[in-house]
């Protein structure tokens, strides 16, 4: 099987493996790409991401927010594949725009990140979207919820759906050998650069009685700079942010509820470095952790529930060592890479009829 993957980031194309980069994030020449790595059967696997003229990527991410170019330069190639793959509809619109037109040999299966739309319900964006994807051949989805919004407004697409949980890398995201920093265990860490309710958090940890500080990775915010016991980081290389991680008592990851796929990455990545991670009760995250278990959940944009669950654990009334351990036994098991590719490779098989 040929297969072209259309990423809605920007990749590093290259001929050793950067340590710099985990895996999504860069093409080694004559090496398996991601999760493709995992597959079974023999792959062939280009990868076309959202690179173009610096005014266009602006353009096409800031205004149209889906990528024309990308497509632009997908189409002449799609004769010479067995399947196109556009990770977030971002990267798939203009193609299956393309295909309600121009019938092609290769199958396009979507990875259906934001519910097409953030699961828009009306307006025209919606109608653009229900009118391109009846070009679809699959979908591949993270949020087992998201079938309730495709049975509504997508229904052509319930029977070429699958819902398959996103996996992390356990070989990058090893606690194995990592470094105790000076501060262990003296933060909280939470880590994001969009997308997280950091008004809820703050406003959880202003109410405690603690040293232990909470350090927010990723955003930086001049009205939280003068709180006490808030430190801001801004973006810092993925191996600092592994320390950073492992060196924290136990990680925060404040969402709103979306009916789509947000923040799985940054919870598993801190699940597989062994840490218990408070998780808001989302649609995006119940697939992937067991309250009390393998995490702990609140309720989104609930302080009280928030700031009791901190303190519960800050205190000791809750083994996060357990659950951190815990959490990562479940994704050796369960939801790691090797998993989710040995059932993307199976749905790709069904979907371009090959045994």
């Amino acid at each position: 099987m040929k297969v072209l993957m259309l990423v809605n980031w920007k990749v590093e194309y290259c001929k050793n493996r950067p340590e710099h980069k985990q895996p999504p994030n860069f093409y080694v020449e004559g090496e398996e790409y991601w999760f493709y790595r995992y597959f079974k059967k023999k792959t062939e696997v280009d990868v076309l991401d959202i690179r173009s003229f610096s005014w266009l990527e602006r353009f096409e991410k800031e205004k149209l927010r889906f990528y024309v170019w990308q497509a632009l330069k997908a189409i002449p190639k799609a004769r010479k594949y067995d399947l196109i793959v556009s990770h977030g509809m971002q990267s798939g619109i203009v193609l299956s725009l393309w295909r309600r037109l121009f019938k092609t040999k290769a199958k396009h299966i979507v990875f259906d990140i934001g519910s097409f739309n953030s699961a828009a319900e009306s307006g025209f964006a919606l109608k653009l979207m229900q009118f391109a994807s009846k070009s679809v051949d699959g979908i591949i989805y993270h949020t087992s919820s998201q079938i309730n919004y495709y049975r509504q407004f997508f229904s052509w697409l319930t029977g070429k759906s699958r819902f398959i949980r996103f996996g992390t890398d356990l070989e990058f995201f090893d606690p194995s050998g990592l470094k105790k920093m000076e501060d262990s265990g003296c933060y909280i860490i939470c880590v994001g650069y969009i997308k997280r309710d950091w008004e809820t958090l703050i406003a959880a940890y202003r109410g405690l009685d603690t040293d232990v500080k909470l350090r927010l990775v990723g955003h930086v915010e001049e009205m939280y700079s003068s709180i006490p016991g808030v430190e801001q980081l801004p973006y810092v290389p993925i191996r600092e942010l592994v320390l950073q991680i492992y060196n924290a008592r136990f990680c925060v990851l404040p969402l709103e509820s979306f009916n789509y796929s947000y923040g799985q990455m940054t919870l598993l990545q801190q699940m597989a470095l062994g840490k218990c991670v408070i998780a808001a009760r989302v649609p995006s995250l119940v697939d992937y952790i067991e309250d009390k278990k393998t995490a702990i959940m609140y309720e989104p944009k609930d302080v009280s529930d928030l700031r009791h669950k901190i303190k519960e654990c800050l205190e000791g009334e809750v083994d996060v060592k357990k659950i951190g351990s815990d959490a990562s036994n479940f994704l050796d098991a369960y939801c790691n890479e090797r998993t989710m590719a040995k059932t993307v490779e199976s749905f790709y098989h069904d979907i371009c009829g090959e045994g």
